[in-house]
């Protein structure tokens, strides 16, 4: 039996696709699951697209054409396959770049639940939101009568850029968009009303499918969040009330004197 990729590659590929959080061990474990999972589903999808090509082909090749271990994937895409009798190089390398973009995906994505919860290392329950984003899990079908249903709020929400907001991203945000410094417990207290209202937004949406007016409200302001424009304006706006005050930096008072939901 082919042996799969080893989960200190697993990291080393993560940190190579600008992945910076810790990965858990058991995420890892998963991890290798669920791209061991997809490399059988990718196997036999070049292997129909092989043969509709040509079907005399005996070996898999890249019916489209696009990095893992080349030699374990190779042996585990050999016996994934059905009616050739040998996989290509090409193949391997298109698999390769198909499993790392799908590693990718699913890490931005438990990166960015475990930024909410502003913790540093993905833990199995945020590989588990990052594949319920990307429609991994079964979803129930009971809220099928709702107007707005769970499919299309995902898809609402899917796509939108997941930025992490860091220190030195917040100072550049507040020079360029409030036109000041950014002192740190104001600094901080945007921190805390960012992440607070991602998590509000979220609940709300899961709470209230029923109420389409919402539903679209809520989407709104997640996006808002997601893209950095909820940041900018608080920014600026923080900036006028420190320029009206005479104050050369952004404090605690000006962030709070800004009506978050204007």
């Amino acid at each position: 039996m082919a042996k799969p990729w080893a989960t200190s590659h697993i990291s080393s590929v993560a940190s190579g696709l600008g992945i910076e959080h810790r990965i858990s061990g058991d995420v890892k474990n998963q991890l290798v699951d669920l791209l061991e999972h997809r490399l059988k589903m990718i196997t036999r999808e070049m292997e129909n697209e092989t043969l509709e090509s040509d079907p005399e082909r005996k070996t898999l090749g890249d019916p489209t054409r696009t990095r893992l271990g080349f030699n374990r994937t190779r042996g585990m895409m050999i016996e994934n396959v059905l009616r050739v009798d040998s996989v290509g190089a090409a193949a391997v390398v298109s698999a390769n770049e198909q499993l790392e973009s799908y590693l990718l995906q699913l890490l931005r994505l438990a990166s960015d639940a475990a930024a909410i919860e502003r913790v540093g290392t993905i833990k199995p329950r945020h590989l588990e939101k990052a594949q319920e984003r990307m429609g991994g899990t079964a979803i129930d079908d009971t809220n099928a009568s709702t107007e707005i249903s769970e499919d299309v709020v995902e898809e609402a929400m899917e796509g939108v850029s997941g930025e992490v907001l860091t220190p030195a991203l917040m100072r550049s945000m507040a020079k360029r968009f409030g036109g000041k410094s950014l002192e740190n417990d104001a600094m901080e207290e945007l921190l805390l009303l960012y992440y607070d209202h991602a998590a509000n937004i979220q609940h709300e949406l899961q709470e209230n499918l029923a109420n389409a007016s919402h539903i679209i409200r809520m989407i709104e302001r997640f996006q808002s969040l997601s893209m950095l424009g909820w940041m900018r304006r608080m920014l600026k706006q923080a900036g006028e009330r420190a320029e009206k005050s005479g104050s050369k930096t952004i404090t605690l008072a000006h962030i709070v004197e800004v009506e978050p939901w204007d």
